[in-house]
């Protein structure tokens, strides 16, 4: 039996976009998915497209943020698909515009989806895959911006890169433990991320969304990547390619030039590599 076939897995985003690409794809590998989302309607669609293609799946409306009420959302997926050995946190948002034009209350909701959410999730589930052992795998998503920074999104780039160092630390601690740690790093992909995301930060500040702007900023994302070859790659892929980002990161970004056989790394910044 080729793993993930016959495991449990836990996917947050599921109602749409990469997060339903994974879903679907783990379906189509042969686990049970638990389904995460905060969108109820769309959520409950997914999980009616997944079981017509032959899924055994679970939709479960949560806010991720709420990162209280991880232990008890863990509890009720394992209830019902057994223990969880796969977590995928793919949910994401984006909100707030430059550093001095972006409210407290967005920055902290961007991070609160993007980067706390994550930790939550790995701090519920991890204890529980440690002690049962075996293998078990967690994949979070970041995003290009979480290695080139892009301006004018501050709230965004910045939980992102937080989500590459959770991601990589992660890693170093579970060396040689039976628990992978990958992260999806996509560019754009046809989601629609940011006229979900627009319509909750316009609820989140008490105000009418910018239909225009968010429609021309989907527009732009519905020209990227089909969410379902994402999803396909970040199942099939996606188990060991965290090192790839670490190499890119140290070579492009830390300053840290490429050695010969017997060589230390020639380093051209003031940071470790």
């Amino acid at each position: 039996m080729n793993w993930p076939t016959g495991e449990a897995a836990l996917v947050t985003g599921a109602a749409s976009g990469i997060g339903f690409g994974v879903a679907h794809a783990l379906v189509a590998a042969g686990a049970k998915v638990a389904l995460v989302d905060i969108d109820e309607a769309r959520l409950a669609g997914a999980e009616q497209s997944l079981r017509d293609a032959g899924g055994t799946v679970l939709a479960l409306p949560f806010d991720i943020s709420e990162t209280d009420r991880w232990e008890s959302m863990a509890d009720r997926a394992e209830e019902a698909l057994g223990p969880i050995s796969i977590l995928c946190n793919v949910a994401g948002v984006n909100g707030g515009t430059t550093v001095d034009r972006t409210p407290l209350q967005v920055w902290r909701w961007v991070h609160g989806v993007n980067v706390d959410a994550q930790f939550a999730s790995v701090a519920a589930f991890l204890p529980r895959f440690k002690s049962r052992g075996g293998r078990s795998h967690i994949l979070n998503t970041s995003s290009i911006s979480g290695l080139i920074p892009m301006a004018g999104v501050a709230a965004y780039t910045s939980s992102k890169f937080a989500s590459v160092g959770l991601s990589m630390a992660l890693r170093e601690e579970l060396a040689g433990t039976d628990v992978g740690v990958s992260l999806l790093v996509p560019g754009a992909v046809a989601t629609p991320i940011n006229f979900n995301a627009g319509a909750a930060e316009a609820k989140l500040l008490g105000r009418e969304m910018d239909a225009a702007v968010a429609e021309k900023n989907s527009a732009l994302l519905l020209q990227g990547a089909d969410l379902g070859r994402v999803g396909e790659q970040a199942v099939r892929l996606g188990w060991d390619q965290l090192t790839k980002v670490q190499q890119w990161m140290c070579e492009q970004v830390l300053g840290i030039e490429p050695a010969g056989e017997d060589e230390k790394p020639r380093s051209r910044s003031p940071f470790p590599c």
